[in-house]
């Protein structure tokens, strides 16, 4: 009789350690996914930047628009304000992490590990970025290529701006305006200082 009752009394006290015990286990996993540093987008780019700098070479300016073609040579006074806008706001961990979830996953057919960042809740009007990618290549462990999006509305036109980066060769902002009724405005700037491509 007194096992009997031994048991009936500690069998709930246990369940509820033990439930309490798997809350714990729970909330520390989830705290870990949430420290998950995210790549520094901004401080790679602020890198390549840098390299692009101490190179001996003059970049070309490729400019579509509508479909004309045009082209410049930049002096390197010029590289650092066409890509400001993909400087800000700084891409890292601690400026995106409560606005941005990381996914990533092995893409095959380009043989790059992917990781993709997209919003987890409503964005600030502050914030224009809505999504951007890494390509890492999986046997170096190093960056291939970034592309940034970001959105804006101006004068009731959405203006989406694309930035892609190929690492150590050349870099592309893309511009969309779209206004209701009106076919899309495409502009993109291609700059390159590799030329072995």
């Amino acid at each position: 009789m007194q096992k009997l009752f031994k048991t009936i009394y500690f069998l709930p006290v246990i369940l509820l350690c033990a439930c309490h015990n798997k809350e714990v286990k729970r909330s520390q996993i989830s705290n870990i996914e949430e420290s998950q540093p995210f790549f520094p987008v901004t401080d790679f780019l602020l890198g390549q930047l840098n390299e692009i700098d101490s190179m001996p070479v003059t970049p070309l300016k490729i400019i579509i628009d509508n479909g004309k073609r045009d082209s410049i040579w930049l002096k390197k006074n010029d590289i650092r304000p066409f890509a400001k806008p993909f400087l800000n706001p700084l891409i890292d961990s601690i400026s995106l992490h409560q606005f941005f979830a990381e996914e990533s996953f092995m893409d095959q057919s380009i043989n790059a590990v992917t990781l993709s960042y997209d919003p987890i809740k409503k964005l600030p009007d502050s914030i224009k970025l809505t999504h951007w990618d890494l390509y890492i290549d999986p046997q170096k462990g190093t960056v291939q290529r970034v592309y940034i999006v970001k959105e804006d509305t101006v004068n009731g036109a959405t203006l989406t701006t694309q930035l892609t980066w190929k690492a150590n060769k050349w870099c592309s902002i893309r511009t969309i305006e779209q206004q209701s009724k009106i076919p899309p405005r495409i502009k993109e700037e291609i700059l390159k200082w590799e030329f072995d491509d």
